[in-house]
């Protein structure tokens, strides 16, 4: 019965038109199926994140893109970061009152709701509510250059202002 669930909440997703069905390939930007693209995907026993390699093909300022791969590889200092390397006697997000984590600075946060909220209303999307929704998008870059280049923008803009509010 979960699956069944699963199954009828994806149906009730898809936005029928009347253009005509096409298979696309969403691992790469051609949107065309290649060995070379899966197995850029599989990497030993299980699924390898494409999403590091994929910021560096975003036409995007070499700092954003940087800072991109190091949101990618979980290697932001947030607070639960820096804790890894000393101790940190205060370890919750400067906006709200949870443990200051990527997933909840970026996606969680009051403050990161509001501005996916807005984003997805400006952008007409859905789906910004995690990092791997957002970094999907990066590796078929060619079809969502717009929406990448803003949602870029929205993910170091809330870097900033974390980083402003905190120094």
């Amino acid at each position: 019965m979960p699956l069944w669930y699963e199954i009828c909440n994806i149906a009730a997703s898809i936005c029928f038109s009347n253009e005509q069905d096409e298979i696309i390939w969403s691992l790469n930007s051609s949107g065309v199926y290649s060995v070379q693209s899966l197995y850029a995907v599989i990497n030993f026993n299980g699924i390898k994140p494409v999403h590091s390699p994929a910021v560096w093909g975003l036409k995007i300022p070499p700092r954003v893109q940087v800072f991109l791969w190091l949101l990618s590889n979980n290697k932001l200092l947030t607070r639960d970061n820096l804790s890894k390397r000393k101790n940190i006697a205060d370890k919750t997000c400067l906006f709200y009152g949870e443990n200051e984590t990527i997933h909840h600075l970026f996606f969680d946060c009051c403050v990161a709701v509001e501005t996916w909220n807005s984003c997805a209303d400006i952008l007409n999307i859905q789906g910004a509510h995690s990092f791997e929704a957002v970094a999907r998008w990066w590796i078929s870059n060619k079809k969502h250059y717009v929406l990448n280049m803003c949602t870029s923008a929205f993910l170091w803009s809330l870097w900033k202002l974390r980083n402003n509010i905190c120094f």
